[in-house]
C-alpha cells in the first residue's frame, strides 16, 4: 500500500481508498467474532435516528477478544494515520458497523464535530472504515462529499443528505472491494448509506485522534491493569500509555506506563 498516496488524497479530497489493505482470512476472522457477539446478546449502546436501528454497533472490542488487538494496530493503517495525525496519535473509538437491509440513510456528519472547534483548524481526527464486505451503492456505503474537509463550516445533522442549508449537497459513495479501507479526516462531510439490497453490509469504523485530544472511548479505564499489561507496546501507546509530544497525558511528570508496574 502507497501510504505516501494516501496520506496526499486525503489532503487533497478529505479521504482515500485503499483496495487489498485487509487480508481476505481476517477480514472472516472479524466476521465470525462479531457473529459470536451477536449470539451473545445485543449491543448496548442504546439505537438511535443517527446511530441506526438495523446497525449492529459494539464497542468495548479491546475486553472481548485477542482479534480486536491486531485490528486496532494494524501497521499499514497506523502509518497512514500518523501521516495525517502525527506519530503521537491516538486510538479513540472503535465499533463495528454492520448495517442489515432496510436500514436508512445517516445523517451527514463529521467526525471531529464533537470537539466543537472553529474551522478551519488543524486535523483531529481521521477514521478508518473496513470493508469486511463488498460496500455498494445498494447496500449502504458510505457516503462522502468529496473536497468538505475545506469548507469553513460544519454539516447539519439531518437525516436529508441531499441537502445542507438549503444548498445542493452533492455525495458519492465510497465503493469498494472485501478487504479495503477507506480513511476519512475527520473534516470530511459522510455519513452512512441507505441498504437498499437484501444482505449485510459488514464493517469495523475504527476512529483515532490526535495526540492532544481526548479518545471517544476512555480506553485507559475501561481495562484493568492487568488486561493493560497483556496488550502490545504499541497497543500500550495508541491508547494513551505514552505522553504526547507536547507532554500531555503524563503521570507525575514521567511515562504513563509507570503505572503498570503499581499494583491493581
Amino acid at each position: 500500500m502507497n501510504s505516501a498516496q494516501h496520506i496526499q488524497n486525503i489532503e487533497d479530497h478529505g479521504y482515500s481508498i485503499a483496495q487489498d489493505a485487509i487480508d481476505l482470512n481476517f477480514c472472516d476472522e472479524i466476521r465470525n467474532e462479531i457473529s459470536r457477539l451477536e449470539k451473545m446478546g445485543p449491543p448496548s449502546l442504546q439505537q438511535s435516528e443517527f446511530t441506526g436501528y438495523r446497525t449492529l454497533r459494539y464497542f468495548d472490542l479491546l475486553n472481548k477478544a485477542e482479534v480486536w488487538e491486531r485490528v486496532a494496530i494494524h501497521p499499514l493503517v497506523l502509518e497512514v494515520v500518523r501521516g495525517v495525525l502525527g506519530d503521537d496519535m491516538l486510538l479513540s473509538t472503535m465499533g463495528t458497523a454492520v448495517i442489515d437491509p432496510g436500514e436508512t440513510a445517516q445523517a451527514i456528519h463529521c467526525d471531529d464535530q464533537l470537539y466543537g472547534m472553529r474551522r478551519p483548524h488543524k486535523n483531529l481526527v481521521c477514521n478508518t472504515m473496513w470493508a469486511l464486505s463488498d460496500f455498494t451503492e445498494s447496500n449502504g456505503a458510505t457516503r462522502l462529499v468529496r473536497g468538505s474537509h475545506k469548507f469553513d463550516h460544519y454539516p447539519q445533522y439531518s437525516r436529508d443528505t441531499s441537502t445542507e442549508d438549503a444548498k445542493p449537497l452533492s455525495t458519492i459513495a465510497a465503493e469498494m472491494p472485501k478487504g479495503s479501507i477507506c480513511f476519512v479526516v475527520g473534516t470530511c462531510y459522510h455519513g452512512g448509506g441507505a441498504n437498499q439490497s437484501n444482505e449485510r453490509r459488514w464493517a469495523l469504523t475504527i476512529n483515532y485522534c490526535a495526540g492532544s485530544q481526548r479518545q471517544q472511548e476512555n480506553l485507559m479505564l475501561a481495562h484493568s491493569r492487568t488486561k493493560l499489561r497483556t496488550f502490545p507496546d504499541e497497543l500500550q501507546r495508541i491508547i494513551g500509555l505514552r505522553a504526547s509530544l507536547a507532554g500531555v497525558g503524563h503521570i507525575d511528570a514521567g511515562d504513563p506506563r509507570s503505572i503498570l508496574d503499581k499494583p491493581n
